[in-house]
């Protein structure tokens, strides 16, 4: 049996104690992490809109829609009891921040932006569900969809 050299116990047992001292770490006092929720979980204060580049510059979302398994945009659907609503109102954009939804609409024959959470009523018809790209309305006449479309290009500008 051979002894082996005081430098190397000396390296041994600091080596040891380094690795345990980073494995205990997160159990000493005043450094566990905090168990008190934070102000933005419960929902009270939802994060502010700001303010965001022309609808335009966001084409490729609606040309690869990410949850579509083709990455292709769906065929658009034949107007259901809904169509009234879906001719008077473009869904513009969608905000989803935790449990918070807010859905931007915009008149077609224009007129400023209507946000729109989940349980707030439009002309009769009720905010049912925000999804990820469309927005689900239903009144007494039935049900209808606003998906998010593409927005239209914007004129050349006047040099």
């Amino acid at each position: 049996m051979t002894i082996a050299a005081p430098g190397r116990s000396v390296l041994l047992v600091v080596t040891n104690l380094v690795v345990a001292t980073f494995a205990v770490w997160p159990w000493l006092p005043g450094h566990a992490p905090s168990s008190e929720p934070t102000a933005a979980s419960d929902g009270r204060d939802a994060p502010r809109l700001v303010s965001l580049p022309p609808f335009a510059s966001f084409d490729a979302t609606l040309d690869r829609p990410l949850f579509s398994p083709s990455r292709r945009p769906q065929a658009a659907s034949a107007s259901g009891p809904g169509a009234s609503i879906d001719s008077r109102y473009r869904l513009q954009g969608l905000v989803i921040a935790g449990k918070t939804r807010h859905a931007l609409v915009t008149p077609a024959a224009g007129g400023p932006a209507l946000e729109l959470a989940e349980g707030a009523t439009l002309e009769g018809w009720t905010v049912k569900r925000i999804e990820q790209d469309r927005v689900v309305l239903v009144s007494p006449s039935g049900e209808a969809v606003l998906k998010l479309q593409r927005a239209a290009p914007a004129p050349p500008a006047a040099r």
